[in-house]
């Protein structure tokens, strides 16, 4: 998968994004973002995501249906330090993920990335988002003071900012 050269936010959707991550506080946000990969063929190098809409989700981070309780985390340092709890993870309910890739394909869109929120601390990517994260791919994280940073894994180790744009039709 190609790195996007900068993600572009249309019609208030960093604004829903950002309310939908800002109102699951204390709690860490997840939303799936939708849009398009708009890599132009008269230019190879233009190469656009355009964030169309976004998809609220519950994280279960913890739950009984969550998928992730009892994985082997162990190979995460991190884990030994701090009590690992919604305020500090997220798991997207799978049917959250489903429905959304249904709809997005249904209106000729597909999923972009997840972005999710560090409520208590900085829009980077920690050390279990990168454990966690199916590389490569984008990541868009906001931070306690709802200000988002876009990012490009590439592997657990390699990782990069994105820019990002927002439109506006006024």
């Amino acid at each position: 998968m190609k790195t996007p050269k900068y993600i572009e936010f249309h019609n208030e959707t960093n604004c829903v994004l950002s309310r939908f991550l800002k109102a699951a506080e204390p709690e860490e946000g997840c939303c799936i973002i939708i849009g398009k990969k708009n890599s132009s063929t008269k230019n190879h190098k233009r190469n656009i995501w355009e964030v169309t809409h976004i998809w609220n989700c519950r994280n279960i981070w913890g739950e009984q249906e969550s998928k992730l309780i009892g994985q082997n985390l162990s190979g995460l340092s991190i884990q030994k330090k701090m009590q690992l709890s919604k305020k500090n993870c997220y798991e997207i309910d799978g049917k959250d993920q489903i429905a959304s890739q249904k709809w997005a394909r249904d209106n000729d869109l597909e999923v972009l990335c997840c972005a999710h929120s560090h409520p208590s601390g900085e829009n980077k990517p920690s050390n279990m988002d990168l454990f966690l994260h199916q590389s490569p791919g984008l990541m868009i994280i906001s931070n306690k003071d709802g200000d988002f940073k876009a990012w490009w894994v590439k592997n657990k180790l390699n990782f990069h900012t994105v820019k990002i744009e927002i439109f506006s039709l006024t």
